[in-house]
């Protein structure tokens, strides 16, 4: 499945709550709309290491800045990607643990196929919803699927690339 998006945004809100980092898409005819939520303590850390990586390798714009928002506009091709990635970690217990590994596998190196890993990741997400037919609270992924993709794509990452989490 292959998301017909006009634009893909990374955003960390700071709420009362903590921290939340999104990851928004626009698609056409519709309104944006948030595909994956994760909160935690961690959560700007991991939006920052993010932003970071991607801003090093020009693959993202800064869009908003404030206080308590950050939005960035990813480039079409890295944005699944991107997603993917979040769909990963966003259940993990230590996320820290996960964020040596993301430039290597946003660049492909060392971890070849990298990219194409996460953005099925994200895929697999979206149309296992729609084939559930689990209506979207609060227009995001259902946390049932997320936590079920997230879970088998550490096991496939590990294996793939040997790496230690």
């Amino acid at each position: 499945m292959v998301l017909e998006a006009r634009s893909y945004r990374l955003v960390l809100r700071k709420t009362t709550r903590g921290p939340v980092v999104q990851f928004r898409v626009s698609v056409p005819g519709a309104r944006e709309s948030t595909l994956v939520r994760m909160g935690g303590r961690m959560a700007e850390k991991v939006f920052s290491h993010m932003a970071e990586v991607l801003k090093k390798h020009n693959l993202i714009t800064e869009e908003t800045k404030s206080e308590n928002y950050t939005a960035y506009r990813l480039n079409l091709e890295i944005g699944p990607s991107v997603g993917g990635y979040l769909v990963m970690i966003r259940r993990s217990r230590n996320p820290e643990a996960w964020i040596d590994y993301f430039e290597g596998l946003i660049t492909e190196n060392p971890y070849k196929g990298g990219r194409a890993f996460l953005s099925h990741a994200l895929y697999l997400s979206v149309d296992l919803s729609k084939a559930m037919g689990v209506e979207r609270a609060r227009a995001q992924l259902p946390p049932k699927v997320l936590d079920s993709v997230s879970a088998g794509f550490k096991v496939i990452s590990k294996k793939l690339w040997s790496l230690k989490k």
